[in-house]
């Protein structure tokens, strides 16, 4: 067999020597290109730039199409200026852009850059930000590592897309009439008879878009720009291969950030396992953490002291009567402080008398509202005589800093996903990081999914769409049944005036899916019978509504020698632990399975508390992909 495979080999170098032979490449090119031929029966299609040798310092030489991909490879003698590189590889995928082959519209994530030196090359080899370096005696590497991304249909159609885009490419070794049968293969007749979408239910996600989602990563905004959806619409998906695509095209810093502090992290380790060379272009990192590090930068403290802001919160809270007798509960008036008075920057009586308190339920009663600033102004003292200041003092001094002192080199684009939880100070500071020009800020969020109290409205932050929004549909996550339930969660939608839609609009991908509404008592031994039921590589969370609950099941879990960790912690990288944490937390993930187990706590009493607990509650159930898993309360 392996006499028949080389010679066969030898064959098809001669057959590109016969092809190739008029050509006036350099000799190794030629050896190059008789190795790259030989790779016909694996399935890989390589179009020769008919200018070759002289081809254009920005274009490549050579675009080979196979399972694993597409590349995009320059044959150089010395190593190209970056600019030339990526020159090369816009080109590339500007011809690509919008081709669909059944898993929908190909992303540039599918296309690498190669550059070829010739053996006796002394100069720097491996990876760099925009491409790969070998030498001719290290083409193996090309063929024999990386992953399976297309079938052998798709290869074949991207290289006659190729073929029928551009007259600079032509085809070598392959007739886009006539492509000789594959020899090893498998015959696609014979593989699974499913929808692609449905055959490669997510794990595609670095690779293949919908024409709404490739619109919005491609698309040029003259200003600030929205991206909503539904849970499981790729609204993150989108965000990253936009960042991407911007990477690619200019040589600055983009950054990628959220008023959630896990977020940007679990983002990073999904752009890492997208587009790792680009990673050094991106900045991942919280909205208060940037604040901080800028002021640190600046020589200004930064930090936040967390136990003595609540112990000053605590000592105004214990000494207050009023607010306790119309709402007795110390996280409202946390919140009134953190997402209205201080959250929207508001500085005086007169201002916060007046002010819309957007998505905090019920009107405030003037005189109430007295009391309420009362109660912070002496929380404020309470902060200057400890000598500290909270989360708020930080973004506002951050904000004060930039409009004193603007960034010396701007963020040639600004992502903040999950939006919605911003405060309108966050908005604020979010646009000042980024600017107002074209590109430079995109919001992405769903208020469905709105977890955290208040609201505001893009105006209040000098902010204007004109129509610059996007609304996605097509949910790539929940399987059909998942999708069914989990939309019939009353979720109010009370964020901002962008374009969005219901869950109950979004269109299910997948079909099928498995919902478990379990009754009984003995919660705890029927949801680790369920759990240990799962595949070993199934992905798992247990999540809950308080924290108390989540460390209650941690324990549980443990006990009982399951592997499960805290998802607060969690990073996003790959993991067969089970993760437990609240619904909160578990924003920015998605697992095969989630479990949402009853919780021993009194229900929400007002109409506000019930909103939250909606919301928060189809934020956990859309985290499922294929099973989800509800108990429900059992009266003795």
């Amino acid at each position: 067999m392996t006499g028949t495979f080389h010679h066969r080999q030898e064959l098809l170098r001669r057959e590109a020597e016969v092809q190739l032979r008029d050509r006036p490449l350099p000799s190794w090119q030629k050896r190059v290109l008789h190795r790259f031929a030989a790779e016909r029966d694996n399935g890989w299609y390589p179009l020769l730039n008919q200018f070759a040798p002289h081809t254009p310092r920005q274009r490549p030489d050579l675009v080979l199409v196979g399972r694993m991909g597409v590349l995009v490879v320059l044959l150089r003698e010395t190593e190209p200026d970056w600019e030339d590189s990526r020159a090369a590889f816009v080109w590339a995928a500007e011809l690509l852009a919008g081709a669909s082959i059944g898993s929908g519209m190909l992303s540039e994530s599918v296309l690498r850059t190669v550059v070829v030196h010739p053996i006796e090359h002394t100069g720097r080899k491996g990876r760099s930000a925009d491409h790969l370096a070998i030498t001719e005696d290290e083409l193996d590497r090309l063929f024999k590592r990386g992953e399976r991304i297309l079938t052998s249909d798709e290869a074949l159609a991207l290289a006659k897309h190729l073929d029928s885009r551009t007259f600079d490419l032509t085809p070598i070794m392959w007739n886009s009439q006539r492509i000789p049968r594959q020899r090893g293969g498998v015959p696609e007749v014979l593989q699974e008879p499913v929808a692609p979408s449905a055959r490669r239910p997510f794990r595609d996600w670095r690779y293949f878009l919908d024409d709404a989602q490739l619109g919005a990563v491609r698309r040029s905004y003259s200003g600030p720009a929205q991206i909503s959806g539904p849970a499981g619409t790729g609204k993150t998906t989108l965000a990253l291969h936009r960042l991407a695509y911007l990477a690619r095209r200019g040589d600055g810093k983009l950054l990628c950030t959220s008023p959630l502090p896990w977020i940007p992290a679990r983002a990073a380790a999904r752009f890492g396992r997208m587009a790792p060379e680009l990673a050094g272009q991106i900045e991942f990192t919280s909205l208060h953490a940037w604040a901080r590090d800028l002021l640190a930068g600046r020589g200004r403290a930064a930090e936040v002291d967390e136990r003595e802001v609540r112990r000053a919160f605590d000592a105004v809270w214990s000494r207050d009567v009023v607010l306790h007798g119309l709402r007795n509960s110390r996280e409202y008036w946390r919140d009134e402080i953190d997402r209205v008075i201080k959250g929207r920057g508001i500085s005086s009586f007169d201002a916060y008398r007046t002010v819309s308190r957007k998505g905090r339920g019920g009107q405030l009663p003037s005189d109430f509202r007295s009391h309420a600033w009362r109660f912070y102004c002496e929380y404020e003292r309470e902060l200057s005589e400890r000598g500290v200041f909270d989360h708020n003092d930080v973004l506002k001094r951050a904000l004060a800093e930039l409009e004193r002192r603007p960034l010396p080199r701007q963020y040639t684009g600004v992502v903040v996903d999950e939006a919605q939880e911003l405060t309108l100070i966050g908005l604020r500071l979010a646009h000042a990081i980024s600017g107002a020009g074209p590109d430079q800020l995109l919001l992405v969020g769903d208020g469905q999914q709105q977890a955290l109290a208040g609201g505001w409205r893009l105006a209040e932050a000098g902010i204007s769409l004109h129509g610059r929004g996007e609304a996605l549909r097509h949910d790539y996550r929940n399987r059909a049944m998942l999708l069914e339930r989990a939309s019939q969660v009353e979720a109010i939608n009370r964020f901002d005036e962008g374009p969005s839609l219901p869950l109950s609009a979004a269109l299910p991908v997948r079909g099928g899916g498995q919902v478990v509404e379990w009754h009984g008592r003995d919660q705890e031994r029927a949801l680790l019978c369920a759990l240990l039921a799962l595949d070993d590589d199934s992905s798992a969370a247990v999540l809950t509504e308080t924290e108390s609950a989540a460390e209650h099941w941690l324990r549980v879990l443990r006990d009982a020698g399951v592997a499960a960790r805290e998802l607060a912690s969690w990073d996003g990288r790959d993991t067969t632990d089970t993760l437990v944490g609240t619904y909160l937390h578990a924003k920015g993930s998605e697992f095969r399975s989630v479990f949402l187990p009853v919780e021993p706590t009194p229900p929400p009493d007002t109409a506000e508390d019930r909103e939250t607990h909606q919301r928060r509650r189809l934020t956990a159930m859309t985290r499922a992909q294929d099973l989800l898993w509800l108990a429900h309360p059992t009266t003795p």
